[in-house]
């Protein structure tokens, strides 16, 4: 989205709609701002959802070529009371494909070989992923006092704290950079990992915080905890129409045909509410209402509506024209770090793998200083993301790690990843498939101190009644946070809308 120099230039009287009663505009169609529209409408608001590009779904693109399919962003999520929900209205349970039974296993380099991360208490005392030293530091934790301080800590120091340093470098920090792309150095313990944070405030510690809640024996507890930063977390969303949902089991999934399935079918249900490639350009309040200026140079449209749900980035606010009032709160929020990720999918011919794949994929410490941070095995994880007698690859550069090397070009990232896949899983030979798709803000960082940009989001919806910010930098990095958090900020606004009339 870019600014606006002077809308009242462009804009006259002809181009206004006045909106209807109870109208909301949605700006952003990813996946937070498309359940929020879908949402709504379903609660019988009138919706306008603004997409700057020519389609939706934000980072979550499919691609499918000769045979490979490539995600463009996340590969798959983890599936709530909330998410089953959704994809139960959208009617696309035929569509989706549980993960692999074998992607339990999960792979972390050290020392230049693949360990499957343990899973079990008795794989964590045989494992050779961390030293006997290690191990016993693990079953330490109980005795370790909770902090003495209130402020904020990063992930890195916690882990430290607890744990010991080869369980943040061998199994916290891959983790980290597989789901922020981030450095457990500089995110906040409290805003990545909330829950292993409550866990040790609330009972003093890791183990005796999982046995009150899994009652697990403490060898199980405390390997436990270092497992759960492995999970992208998912939140549950209630809805005050509906009685809350009955427990139902977490799948990791995705889609016959991709990720994009979803967005898609998002998309088919807000026919007639979508307008893509017209990004907004202009947000100010009138008369107790939000007048939304959007459009390309020359065609921009003046639409006013009784409520605004900001579901972009945290940057995009930073290139729009906005009230000095709605500036002055959300300036720490336009900062929001996100570190640039390239994602590199490579299709092999079977034989010239040596590594059997059976798992998740692999994981690299930062200690083991390779050109990569991950490596999906996706054809492994779903079926037919490759063709007969193919694997795929996914990796992933850049991130908060190495920024510089997620803008290489194609041909320099071919080769550097290549080099690392050579050593580590034994690929032979020149891969007959390749997909990069290059993000310059990936994931938003929650850094130590991130409470300021929460605290300035809160005030800014505050200062500005009926203006609503929503996704991935508030409430959750995964796409299941991002559903969860499309449907509460729906809730809420309609709560408002209710008060308002």
């Amino acid at each position: 989205m870019r600014a606006l120099a002077d809308h009242r230039d462009i804009v006259s009287s002809a181009d206004t709609d006045a909106g209807g009663h109870r109208s909301v505009a949605v700006v952003g169609a990813g996946i937070t701002g498309l359940v929020a529209a879908y949402e709504l409408r379903r609660r019988g608001v009138n919706v306008t959802l603004y997409e700057a590009s020519g389609h939706t779904g934000g980072s979550i693109r499919t691609s499918r070529t000769d045979g490979f399919l490539a995600e463009h962003g996340p590969n798959s999520f983890v599936t709530s009371a909330p998410v089953e929900a959704l994809i139960t209205q959208l009617d696309l349970q035929d569509d989706v494909v549980e993960a692999n039974p074998s992607a339990n296993r999960r792979y972390i380099v050290r020392d230049g070989l693949l360990r499957a991360f343990p899973t079990t208490p008795a794989a964590m005392l045989t494992t050779r992923l961390f030293s006997l030293r290690a191990k016993l530091r693990v079953l330490l934790e109980p005795l370790v006092r909770r902090r003495a301080t209130d402020g904020d800590e990063s992930v890195a120091s916690f882990v430290r704290r607890r744990l010991g340093p080869e369980v943040l470098d061998y199994a916290v920090d891959p983790f980290v950079s597989a789901i922020f792309a981030g450095d457990p150095e500089t995110l906040s313990m409290v805003h990545a990992f909330p829950r292993l944070f409550e866990l040790e405030q609330q009972h003093g510690s890791l183990s005796a915080g999982l046995m009150a809640t899994r009652g697990r024996i403490p060898t199980a507890a405390t390997h436990e905890a270092t497992h759960e930063a492995t999970n992208e977390a998912t939140h549950e969303a209630e809805s005050a129409e509906t009685a809350p949902a009955p427990a139902t089991r977490a799948r990791l999934i995705s889609f016959v045909d991709g990720m994009q399935t979803l967005t898609e079918a998002l998309e088919a249900s807000l026919a007639g509410t979508l307008r893509l490639g017209c990004p907004v350009r202009l947000l100010h309040r009138d008369e107790g209402r939000w007048v939304v200026e959007a459009g390309q140079d020359g065609g921009a449209r003046s639409r006013t509506v009784d409520a605004v749900v900001m579901a972009t980035p945290a940057h995009v606010l930073a290139a729009m024209e906005l009230p000095a009032a709605l500036r002055k709160h959300a300036a720490l929020v336009e900062r929001v770090e996100y570190p640039p990720v390239s994602t590199l999918t490579l299709g092999f011919e079977r034989e010239d793998v040596a590594h059997a794949l059976d798992g998740f994929g692999m994981l690299i410490p930062a200690t083991e200083k390779r050109s990569i941070l991950g490596a999906l095995f996706s054809s492994s994880l779903f079926p037919e993301r490759a063709p007969d007698g193919h694997v795929a690859i996914t990796c992933f550069v850049g991130g908060a790690r190495m920024p510089e090397r997620a803008r290489e070009d194609t041909d320099l990232l071919v080769e550097r990843v290549l080099i690392d896949l050579r050593q580590l899983i034994g690929v032979r030979g020149e891969p007959v498939f390749a997909k990069h798709v290059y993000w310059p803000r990936a994931i938003p960082q929650y850094t130590v101190g991130y409470q300021a940009v929460k605290n300035a989001v809160d005030e800014t919806e505050l200062a500005n009644p009926g203006l609503y910010l929503a996704g991935n930098y508030r409430n959750g990095v995964s796409v299941g946070d991002c559903v969860a958090s499309g449907q509460q900020i729906a809730q809420r606004v309609v709560s408002y809308l209710t008060r308002a009339s």
